[in-house]
C-alpha cells in the first residue's frame, strides 16, 4: 500500500481528567460521565474509578454545585 507523500496523523490527543482528582482517563478506564445534575448549562462532570468507589467530591465550575 502506498501513502502520498503529505499523508500525516494528529501528533496530539485530548483526554478527558477526572473532576475529583484531574487525573488523565485512559479510553479503556472504568469511569462515569454526566451533565451536572443541579445546572442547565450542560457543564461535562467526568468521575475515575477510584474517585467512584471512594465517594469524592466533584464540583461544578458553572454553578459551584458540589456532589458526592
Amino acid at each position: 500500500m502506498m501513502f502520498p507523500e503529505k499523508f500525516s496523523m494528529s501528533s496530539t490527543i485530548s483526554l478527558p481528567t477526572c473532576s475529583c482528582c484531574h487525573r488523565a482517563i485512559m479510553p479503556n478506564d472504568k469511569c462515569v460521565k454526566f451533565n451536572c445534575p443541579d445546572c442547565d448549562d450542560g457543564d461535562l462532570i467526568w468521575r475515575c474509578e477510584s474517585c467512584r468507589e471512594a465517594a469524592r467530591s466533584y464540583t461544578c465550575s458553572s454553578c459551584n454545585f458540589t456532589g458526592p
